[in-house]
């Protein structure tokens, strides 16, 4: 019997003790290589530490590969397994390929490649490479064993809410070395994590400015964050399981639907596949128009006009409001790129509409079937989230026009006074983005602008606040109420009366941690005016970052609250409530009814 034939014998008797074994080593290289990356790019380090990484690096590749084999071995089918895996095949052959070149023949093909084009820093680049050929594997094993996860008994909205709670403390750990920022020491890890927490929750509130403290990896992180926090970790380990796997399990699809709200339980692998597209879609062409009307601003090189479109691209979208520029949108010579500022206004207020409305108004196959049968309408959640969008920016708008614009000492052109109250508007109720000094507005305007604010988005959307659904169900219910009436119609529906319910919840709820978080800064912050710190705290809590002036002066107990305030405006308070809730029993009686006086 050949030494081959052994082998084979032998996994095939033991493949389930193989397989146990296999994936014990798997999982703690992983993590070992995790760590070795944080350990690369978290500190400074000399010449001989980084070749001593790299050779580190290698180690875990040869382990890599072995799983890879013996998983191969494994097989009953092998070409299904090729075909399966083929990413991971290709990369392997690429770093077999290098480490063979590099250990035999003294020749790295990929640091030669970098000399002949004279790239600049080419050891740096080619140490990047190398690690980030090494990260796609652990991703790799990391997804692959997501669907696991929706095995447990926790619910989706458990699920949901501890994928922020790991992205907001995996992010701070990440900020506090003294790798990702211009100081070379550790951040304050109370800062670390509300800079952290305010990119995960797309809000823009910060301690420290993002374009003078972080250097360019502490910013890589933050735009990460601000990505995932975006769309959802959940939402993006999803699609990359289904495109690793080929699929993904009827529980974790059930999840998913419950997370996502399609409309049947086969419906959410498409829906995630769709949002993915259709944010890296719009993101694209956000980044692309931003480049081409940076006008006569000057960048270092190219290289940094490519990075800032593409980081305020995924910041407007995502409703974030970082920017890496010292000063927000308000550093001197962008404050009068007015077509800018509109572009950008268009990006977020797409990022705010949600990705049901978008798919349902702008999908190719939703407007062929409007061109070939033009009576089809619009769904009333896409009419509610476009239209009170609109009214919401235009009461905006003239808010900031008569209360603000037109007291400037200097006049403003109409087109520079359109773009920045449009600008403004569009920003103050979901992303943070600011071209003027919020600190210097009047009392009335503030008090507007927290209306505006705790409205905030659309649902489903990168947005925060109670959302644009929830005011119109409200109100419509307040009016038919006063009205009389007993069923509450929008648009030709009737309202079933748990979605009004739900409503008066979310609205209910939303205001009364609101005034709960006033009430608790206002005994951490005495010193503060009341309005100030209300306007902090409805910015916190609708995610929108704009600020008075006061974040960075905010004692270590104030920043705690305000950072907890952004993660309950993310997840939202009845999402939060529905996982800390135990399912209610329904009983087989009814009370009699009675009567309470009510005003």
């Amino acid at each position: 019997m050949t030494f081959k034939r052994k082998i084979s014998l032998f996994l095939f008797k033991n493949q389930d003790q193989v397989r146990r074994v296999l994936r014990f080593f798997t999982v703690i290289s992983s993590l070992m290589v995790l760590g070795v990356m944080i350990y690369r790019y978290g500190f400074n380090h000399s010449e001989e530490n980084l070749d001593m990484i790299i050779l580190i690096t290698r180690f875990f590749y040869l382990i890599f590969i072995i799983s890879y084999i013996v998983r191969l071995m494994l097989a009953q089918d092998k070409k299904q397994f090729l075909n399966s895996n083929a990413l991971e095949a290709i990369l392997l052959l690429l770093i077999i390929y290098d480490g063979i070149s590099y250990y035999f023949f003294g020749y790295p093909v990929l640091e030669k490649m970098l000399i002949k084009f004279n790239v600049k820093n080419y050891r740096s680049i080619y140490h990047f490479f190398i690690q980030l050929f090494l990260l796609v594997f652990v991703a790799i094993e990391l997804i692959t064993s997501i669907n696991s996860i929706y095995t447990s008994k926790f619910k989706p909205t458990t699920l949901f809410i501890f994928s922020f709670l790991l992205l907001i403390l995996g992010g701070g750990a990440l900020l506090t070395l003294p790798g990702f920022n211009y100081s070379g020491l550790p951040l304050n890890f109370i800062d670390a994590v509300f800079t952290s927490g305010s990119a995960s929750c797309v809000t823009g509130l910060t301690v420290v400015n993002t374009g003078t403290f972080f250097n360019i990896k502490g910013q890589l992180v933050i735009i990460i964050l601000i990505q995932l926090g975006g769309i959802g970790i959940l939402t993006f380990a999803s699609f990359f399981a289904s495109f690793i796997k080929k699929g993904i399990g009827v529980r974790h699809n059930i999840a998913m639907n419950e997370l996502l709200d399609a409309e049947d339980i086969s419906g959410s692998h498409f829906l995630i596949k769709r949002i993915l597209v259709m944010t890296f879609v719009i993101e694209a062409i956000g980044a692309i128009g931003i480049y081409m009307l940076w006008g006569d601003y000057q960048f270092a090189s190219q290289g940094e006009k490519i990075y800032y479109s593409i980081f305020h691209s995924i910041s407007a979208f995502c409703n974030a409001g970082f920017s890496p520029f010292e000063y927000n949108l308000e550093t001197p010579l962008i404050t009068e790129l007015y077509m800018l500022h509109i572009y950008m206004g268009v990006i977020i207020f797409f990022g705010s509409l949600g990705f049901p409305v978008i798919r349902d108004i702008f999908s190719p196959i939703k407007l062929r079937e409007r061109l070939q049968e033009p009576w089809r309408d619009w769904r009333l959640n896409s009419k509610i989230a476009v239209y009170m969008s609109i009214i919401l920016i235009v009461i905006g708008m003239i808010a900031f026009y008569y209360l603000h614009v037109r007291y400037l000492p200097e006049r403003e052109s109409n087109i520079a006074s359109f773009a920045m109250c449009f600008f403004q508007s569009v920003s103050l109720r979901t992303c943070g983005f600011t071209s003027i000094s919020i600190e210097h507005l009047s009392s009335p305007l503030l008090l507007i602008c927290i209306y505006l604010m705790f409205i905030g988005a659309s649902p489903a959307s990168t947005g925060g606040g109670i959302k644009t659904s929830t005011f119109v169900v409200i109100m419509a219910a307040v009016i038919g109420t006063i009205r009389g009436r007993k069923d509450i119609n929008i648009g030709h529906k009737r309202l079933a009366k748990e979605l009004i319910y739900k409503a008066f919840a979310v609205g209910i709820f939303s205001g009364l941690f609101v005034l709960l978080i006033i009430t608790l800064l206002s005994f951490t912050e005495p010193e503060m005016d009341i309005l100030r710190l209300a306007y902090e705290s409805v910015s916190a809590f609708a995610t929108v970052g704009l600020s008075t002036g006061i974040t960075s002066g905010l004692t270590d107990a104030s920043k705690i609250i305000i950072t907890t305030t952004m993660f309950v405006g993310r997840v939202g308070v009845v999402t939060l409530a529905y996982s800390l809730s135990t399912k209610a029993l329904q009983a087989d009686y009814k009370y009699a009814t009675t009567h309470i006086n009510i005003g």
